[in-house]
Parts: C-alpha cells; structure tokens; sequence
C-alpha cells in the first residue's frame, strides 16, 4: 500500500497527527492514575486510535456518534473539554453525571455523543432510530456505532443491520 497524500495539505496533515497524539497521551495519563490507585478502572484503547479518530474526523459536528469503551478519540476529536473529561472518569461533580458515573457510560447532546451501553450490540438498533429520525426529517446525515467482536455474536446486532439494510438507512456499523 502506497500513501499519496496528494489531496491533503501539510496543515491537514498536521491536525491529523494532532488528533491521534492527543487520545494516546490522555491514555497513558489515565494509566498512570490507575496504577496509583486514583481511579477504579481504565479500558485502554491504546493502538486503537486511528478508529474512533478517523471515524470522529469524518462526521460533521451535528452528526450522532455512539461510541464503546475504547474509543476516546471520540471524545477528544469533538473538542469536549478536558476538565469536563477528566471529571467525568474521575467521578468528580464537573463531569457530565456530577460524579455519579466513572466511566464512558455517558452522553452529551452537545457534543452528539450518546452514552455507551455495557451489552455488546443493542445500541446498533438506537443508532438506526436516530437514523431513521434524520430521514424522517430529511437530514442527511449519517450515524456511526460502535460495537466491538463480540456484538456481532448478539442477536440485537443482526437485527439493526438488518433494519439498516431494510430501511437503506446511513448508518456506520
């Protein structure tokens, strides 16, 4: 495989290098904490990236995203801010669930995140309803979701790839 980079100035390349340095140094900060014992639980996304990365940098801002435990590029790439991040896993009150949550379960409609769900595969179908909404409205956008290996062994899977191929809807499974 040969890289052109002939459709991309060295400013886009720049802010691409940006975006995947900044999830991975966040990462080893969060690995740290945990190995001090200053928080309960890390799932590292560390070689991962490049997909939640690439994936966040080619929505729109007011495109839905629902994302998994290893995908903080998200995050980062929607420029939410890290006080608000690092609040959020720390469970302290700035975070987006006044320390309530410690984790990725949660969503902000600012930023077009929707919150995580534990089980592998059943956000597929939400993110065809969030689909099917923007068609209803006629918005023409489209919807990413985040599943991992073990959803696609989930029945909720197979029948929100279904529904999206039924439907034709622009959903990123």
């Amino acid at each position: 495989m040969n890289f052109d980079r002939k459709d991309l100035s060295n400013d886009q390349l720049i802010k691409l290098y940006h975006e995947l340095v900044r999830p991975r140094i966040i990462e080893e900060k969060m690995l740290v904490l945990l190995r001090q014992g200053k928080l309960a639980k890390w799932f590292s996304g560390i070689g991962q990236e490049a997909v939640s990365v690439g994936a966040a940098m080619a929505l729109h801002q007011d495109e839905y995203v629902l994302p998994m435990h290893r995908n903080l590029g998200i995050f980062s790439v929607r420029n939410i801010p890290l006080n608000r991040l690092f609040s959020q896993w720390m469970g302290k009150p700035g975070g987006f669930t006044n320390g309530r949550d410690r984790s990725f379960h949660f969503g902000t409609q600012e930023y077009k995140i929707i919150g995580m769900i534990s089980h592998l595969g059943p956000q597929c179908g939400i993110a065809d309803g969030i689909a099917l909404g923007n068609i209803l409205k006629q918005n023409n956008k489209a919807t990413i979701v985040f599943s991992g290996d073990g959803g696609a062994s989930e029945g909720d899977f197979h029948e929100a790839v279904n529904v999206a191929a039924v439907w034709d809807l622009p959903v990123i499974l």
